[in-house]
């Protein structure tokens, strides 16, 4: 099985939503490759997970008048505050029979290659489950996964150099703990991998890259325009309205 490794592109966040449903359905299809996708943003956003209500997940009234997006994903879990060039996210397009039935497995083994190429750079990190790559002072990033038909997406956000009190004011956590030490306490929860390497996030990139295409067979690709074109449609029609996002 051959890889296809798209490494480029710069989109906003209801596009790079869209593109995860256009991809896997494409995949699920038999036109599309097995597929990495790393990410590209334009803004600060939030990525709600499916089934989470609006106004309980981000600080409303701060996000409105600060301008940032947020948009509900396909997949489950929790809220990610996300930063242009302070984040790290990859996303994985399988064949089902490619991946372990079993979730739990599935999560370690489809991160695997990126926890050892955080190693390489020298980040003490590892799995734990369910979903989460840590470090042991704190949540470095988390996964999620949706399998649609023949296929799999599996999708990791991991915290670069992420402004974690500017986290605290997006997300409602912030709201919750107003004392100076419960903050600090929370920031202290997520750990950003420039506080423990010196490596930039274009060379942490680039050894995710090497790892994978030293374990599996991959080569270069770009997003086909048609894909593109549907991305940006669904984004305009669903990821970039009110009817999608505060749906719940």
């Amino acid at each position: 099985m051959t890889y296809r490794v798209i490494d480029e592109g710069v989109y906003s966040e209801p596009v790079q939503q869209a593109l995860e449903g256009v991809l896997i359905e494409r995949l699920d299809a038999g036109d599309l490759e097995p597929t990495l996708r790393f990410w590209y943003r334009e803004s600060p956003a939030v990525a709600l997970g499916r089934f989470q209500a609006y106004a309980d997940e981000v600080a409303v009234d701060y996000v409105e008048e600060h301008d940032i997006d947020v948009v509900r994903r396909l997949t489950g879990g929790g809220a990610m505050y996300v930063e242009p060039g302070a984040v790290i996210t990859y996303s994985l397009y399988l064949p089902r029979e490619a991946v372990a039935d079993d979730i739990e497995a599935s999560y370690a083994e489809l991160d695997r290659w990126a926890i050892d190429a955080l190693r390489e750079v020298g980040l003490d990190v590892s799995h734990e489950p369910l979903n989460d790559i840590s470090h042991p002072d704190g949540k470095i990033g988390g996964a999620a996964q949706l399998r649609k038909g023949d296929a799999v997406l599996h999708h990791t956000t991991m915290s670069y150099d992420l402004d974690t009190s500017e986290m605290l004011r997006v997300l409602r956590i912030g709201e919750e703990k107003v004392s100076d030490k419960a903050i600090e306490s929370a920031e202290k929860r997520v750990a950003v991998m420039s506080d423990y390497v010196d490596a930039s996030r274009e060379e942490v990139i680039d050894a995710l890259t090497e790892t994978f295409a030293d374990r599996f067979e991959a080569e270069p690709g770009r997003l086909p325009d048609d894909v593109l074109d549907e991305a940006r449609r669904r984004a305009v029609e669903t990821f970039a309205t009110d009817e999608w996002n505060r749906q719940l």
